[in-house]
């Protein structure tokens, strides 16, 4: 006999829709699709900007509760940011419990430094590594705050055996992809041991195909879309340098860019040294409607990743819209297109490489059946319903905190 639904403590860096990227999204439709599942969840994560409530109930039924980390212009930001984060969290774990009401309560990880607390407490919690934070620090912090290169080499040594201390303290350890398993056992090999593999999530009634009708790419004015953040590690900067010689070849093609980050203003800058202001837009950051309606319009997406892709929630989302997605031999990539087509996978994450696939898969007019069925790929196997059924089944075998 299973337990009644649990009240879920989600700890976690921030949350969607007050940031936007992968990891955040992903906590979010997950808490939204427990509570739709009977659950109760509340989101204790750190505040993106000065009007966001300490407490909200949303309307989707998810409760967040929000601290204030320290300013990123502190020159010691890098020092106290580990203090701050864990105080912020004791000072809303006990009301987050609280909110469960008689619910049993389990406490679900996605950030390593919110959950050094429970983690030195012993108290047991879900941990999914959805990929080495200390391998994104230096490029994910790139311009938005002074970090001194001394600084930087405690800053990732800390953070690294941070994440080694909250690995080895999870009850239970996720990830999304063999590529995280891969990374977790390199941290530490008998947690990789350990790791429960779930298939990444995403809300394929919401990106679903504009109709049923097949719709053949467009050979001679494709259009082309990514949805990233604009640091290094997701390779949008590459992608633009691969635009010159994709337009040689196919002068009518256009690319859209949706995201925001601190290359934006570099990337502005080269595409009009490179004479791409025709052919390529920097859309800055996009609503979920917006960005369901690019991917539709998109003839192909791209997700050209330097590092570190943890899952590649932006390649499922587009092939649950039916768009084909042209990925880099990066993180997961290969895994959320295998079985498609291996064409879909570059070579490698040079523009050159990118170049090369976008044309190969234009070239290729038998790609247009493999597009028939890139849907298919993806739902429902995961769609939010399975997903949140496996985490379920999950918690049934977590100790609960009361």
């Amino acid at each position: 006999m299973t337990r009644p639904l649990p009240h879920v403590v989600m700890l976690t860096n921030a949350v969607a829709p007050d940031k936007l990227g992968g990891l955040e999204r992903y906590v979010r439709e997950l808490s939204r699709g427990l509570v739709a599942a009977g659950a109760s969840v509340t989101v204790v994560a750190k505040r993106t900007a000065d009007d966001q409530a300490d407490d909200e109930l949303a309307t989707d039924g998810v409760r967040i509760r929000r601290y204030s980390p320290p300013p990123k212009s502190d020159p010691l930001f890098a020092l106290r940011y580990a203090g701050a984060i864990t105080r912020g969290v004791g000072a809303h774990l006990g009301a987050a419990i609280a909110d469960g009401g008689p619910r049993s309560t389990v406490l679900h990880g996605h950030f390593p430094v919110p959950l050094l607390g429970p983690a030195r407490s012993r108290r047991p919690y879900v941990y999914t590594c959805h990929a080495p934070v200390h391998r994104e620090l230096l490029s994910e912090r790139r311009g938005s705050y002074a970090l001194a290169r001394p600084v930087q080499a405690a800053a990732v040594g800390g953070l690294r055996a941070s994440e080694r201390f909250v690995l080895r303290r999870a009850h239970t350890l996720v990830t999304l992809s063999s590529f995280v398993r891969d990374e977790v056992t390199a941290l530490d090999a008998r947690c990789g041991e350990r790791v429960v593999q779930l298939p990444g999530g995403l809300d394929t009634d919401w990106f679903q195909p504009a109709s049923v009708a097949h719709r053949p790419i467009d050979r001679r004015a494709p259009v082309l879309f990514t949805a990233r953040r604009l640091v290094e590690r997701t390779g949008v900067d590459a992608l633009v340098e691969a635009m010159p010689a994709v337009l040689a070849r196919v002068p009518a093609a256009r690319l859209d860019i949706a995201g925001s980050g601190p290359l934006s203003d570099a990337l502005a800058r080269r595409i009009d040294e490179l004479g791409l202001t025709a052919s390529v837009r920097l859309l800055g950051r996009i609503d979920e409607t917006d960005l369901r309606e690019h991917y539709r319009r998109a003839d192909l997406a791209l997700t050209p990743t330097r590092a570190l892709e943890g899952f590649g929630l932006s390649t499922a989302e587009a092939l649950a819209c039916g768009t084909l997605a042209v990925v880099t031999p990066v993180g997961a990539n290969p895994e959320v297109v295998s079985g498609l087509a291996p064409a879909l996978v570059a070579r490698g994450a040079e523009p050159g490489d990118i170049a090369a696939a976008i044309l190969a898969v234009l070239r290729d007019p038998a790609l247009d059946a493999v597009r028939s069925r890139a849907r298919a790929h993806v739902h429902p196997r995961w769609a939010w319903s399975r997903v949140v059924d496996r985490h379920l089944e999950l918690y049934d075998r977590v100790p609960l905190t009361r």
